[in-house]
């Protein structure tokens, strides 16, 4: 395991100069076989300050940045019905922002492969669920990855997979830790987006604040 600064990591609000550490940290996240479209380009970044700051967090320890996050508020009623990644967040543009939509969306996370299992996620998702309450907002949701879906495509539907997982009688690197922090999942969204480990599934996870 690589050594890491002996600091304690912060989440603050995304700026501008952060862009090209952003995007080489998706980098590391997200290596082939992810194709460059799983990497936000320098445009997208500004545009996500510029529709939606309070909404965009990076998370670093010492100099260095370790992870970011990006949401936007929609209606509820968008965000419990059917959906793909790409049209509720504007092909990742954030077009679909609604300054007065009651739930605050995740639209991403990621944190650096070396700070992962570390609480880098869980301090961005603390720092979320906050601003969510601080904006009024009456709930967070998002459509979750299920990366350990890929191992049981053969015997299991994907359904069949989330009510597994959710029960606790199988455990998803993503899905288990989202349960156990209070999230509940209301369904399986079919086709959210080509992922090679999700076969393109999420789950759709609310938690109510």
């Amino acid at each position: 395991m690589p050594d890491l600064p002996a600091v304690s990591p912060i989440v603050r609000p995304r700026a501008v100069e952060d862009i090209p550490a952003i995007q080489d940290l998706m980098r590391r996240v997200y290596p082939p076989p992810h194709g460059p479209e799983a990497v936000w380009g320098a445009g997208n970044l500004r545009r996500h300050l510029e529709r939606f700051p309070e909404g965009q967090m990076v998370a670093e320890a010492g100099a260095g940045l370790i992870g970011t996050s990006t949401t936007l508020r929609i209606s509820r009623e968008l965000a419990l019905a059917p959906h793909t990644w790409s049209g509720i967040t504007g092909a990742g543009s954030l077009a679909t922002h609604d300054p007065a939509g009651e739930v605050l969306y995740g639209v991403n996370i990621a944190v650096d492969p070396a700070w992962q299992g570390r609480g880098v996620g869980r301090l961005l998702y603390e720092a979320r669920l906050a601003l969510g309450r601080r904006l009024g907002c009456r709930a967070f949701v998002a459509g979750a990855r299920i990366p350990g879906y890929h191992r049981h495509a053969a015997t299991l539907t994907p359904e069949a997979y989330l009510e597994a997982v959710v029960a606790g009688r199988m455990f998803d690197p993503t899905l288990s830790k989202q349960v156990q922090v209070g999230f509940r999942v209301l369904g399986l969204l079919r086709d959210y987006a080509p992922d090679h480990e999700t076969l393109g599934h999420a789950a759709l996870i609310l938690l109510e604040l």
